[in-house]
């Protein structure tokens, strides 16, 4: 009985494995809420929103590109990170999207860039998920929380609807 189980459990896991992604593609409009803002990425307070935030997500097979189209949003994001897209993967339906910074700063003997992880599950047209901002550092004394702080969104948003 144990091992009809476990056979069961294996073939179910190796199914999920292979999953194809869902079409993801589509300009959704979404509205973004500040969780959480230990590293003050973000320049906001915890509860603050935006809305009307669009962005253009592309996809070819399991690769997926989320560019924010947003002036202020992408300015700011570009300005932050050197870059307004995000790169990923989706698997079933679920995004992994990630921005590693290129733009360098420093404080005292701290040299860091930001990176910027999106996560998020489509479930129709409305996409729901996180954004979370966090710092990589050389990791000397003077970077202090900049090693560990997160800054954290939760958004939802919309596409229109798929035919």
């Amino acid at each position: 009985m144990l091992r009809t189980t476990l056979i069961a459990v294996l073939l179910a896991c190796a199914c999920h494995e292979g999953e194809s992604p869902v079409n993801v593609a589509g300009t959704y409009t979404i509205s973004l809420a500040v969780q959480q803002n230990q590293c003050g990425i973000l320049n906001g307070a915890v509860g603050d929103t935006s809305s009307g935030v669009q962005i253009v997500v592309t996809q070819s097979g399991s690769d997926v590109t989320a560019q924010v189209q947003n002036l202020a949003a992408a300015l700011g994001l570009g300005l932050a990170t050197g870059t307004d897209t995000f790169t990923g993967k989706v698997t079933g339906n679920s995004l992994d999207l990630w921005i590693y910074g290129t733009t360098s700063g420093s404080s005292g003997t701290c040299a860091y860039t930001r990176n910027v992880h999106l996560q998020a599950k489509l479930s129709g047209d409305e996409l729901v998920g996180t954004v979370t901002y966090t710092f990589a550092t050389n990791q000397t004394a003077d970077c202090g929380t900049k090693d560990t702080c997160q800054d954290i969104q939760a958004f939802n948003g919309t596409r229109p609807p798929s035919v």
